[in-house]
């Protein structure tokens, strides 16, 4: 979802002829999962990644032909050889992959500002590709999916068409910052680069604005009640507070402290958190230190640890969702 969206910013901003490269299909197995993607621009500027470097070279071949047609192809390729000479060897990468070349059209286009927009919005989309017996591509939707709770978010099965893929684009995990102070900037590009939409919430609106964080999302300044009551909560969200103005880190703890948010980090040491803690009853998603013991220095040694530990929480997650 990360390569993604990082896809669809660069065809936001690019008028030049691409393909998209997705992974359909692994009988086997794969570096990647299905449903990754990677944009290939006509200049050679490439987005994202399906391999570990081992299939690029072949795609650019492919899509100096492909950038002339409008159509479609799709493309097998067996890295199963036991021999020295198969490319997937040492990089797992050693099943059979189906990857889809999608020459970027007008109508494609559309379809992809249609779940950009839908997933800024906190949208699920599923996506379907239904492909003929010899794989020749008959159709391809994109519609808001209303069910948050699915086991799993590919498909790839026959049908009385031939076969078709599913793939359900899930809006990208949000991390809500409060403290807009210089140790915050690293942890900011951080989290946005990982992939996840970040909010940044401060009383100063001379420190919280793009100017002083180009890669956050959205800002909200104000008081740290205001700030609260401007935000529509999800238990799925991440929260950060590290304003270091012990009062105001207070009343934004103080306001939280009956939400059912998964995770509630706050950075500082034990002492005074504990401060801070007086009079709020400890929960199990309140998180402090909010760091995963690394050893860290510095701000974006910190960022890193924070990072880490709100990813680890991320992945037990979702895998908890995909088992059930």
């Amino acid at each position: 979802m990360q390569n993604f969206f990082r896809i669809l910013n660069a065809l936001q901003h690019s008028t030049a002829k691409s393909i998209l490269a997705t992974i359909i299909h692994i009988d086997g197995s794969g570096y990647l999962k299905e449903g990754t993607s990677m944009l290939m621009m006509e200049n050679g500027d490439r987005v994202g990644m399906v391999s570990p470097g081992c299939l690029e070279e072949d795609f650019l071949l492919r899509c100096k032909a492909l950038l002339q047609s409008p159509y479609p192809q799709i493309v097998t390729y067996d890295l199963s050889s036991v021999d020295d000479y198969g490319c997937g060897q040492g990089m797992g990468c050693n099943g059979i992959i189906k990857i889809l070349l999608e020459p970027v059209t007008e109508k494609l286009m559309t379809d992809f500002f249609f779940l950009k927009n839908s997933l800024e919005k906190g949208l699920s989309v599923l996506h379907e590709k239904v492909f003929s017996d010899d794989f020749t591509l008959k159709r391809s939707t994109f519609q808001i999916y209303p069910n948050k709770d699915i086991n799993n978010n590919y498909k790839f099965h026959p049908n009385n068409e031939g076969y078709k893929y599913t793939y359900l684009f899930i809006p990208p995990p949000r991390i809500l910052i409060f403290g807009a102070g210089e140790d915050a900037k690293p942890l900011v590009s951080l989290a946005s680069t990982i992939g996840f939409n970040v909010t940044l919430c401060d009383w100063r609106p001379g420190l919280c604005n793009e100017s002083h964080f180009p890669s956050a999302y959205q800002f909200i300044t104000g008081s740290p009640l205001h700030i609260i009551n401007s935000i529509h909560f999800s238990k799925n969200d991440f929260i950060v507070i590290m304003s270091h103005n012990f009062l105001k880190d207070q009343e934004f703890l103080a306001g939280l402290k009956n939400s059912e948010i998964n995770y509630i980090g706050i950075l500082g040491s034990k002492e005074r958190t504990t401060r801070l803690l007086s009079g709020i009853k400890v929960q199990k998603n309140l998180f402090f230190p909010v760091v995963l013991p690394i050893g860290a220095q510095g701000s974006e040694e910190i960022a890193v640890s924070i990072m880490a530990q709100i990813i680890q929480l991320y992945r037990k997650s979702t895998e908890i969702k995909n088992d059930e």
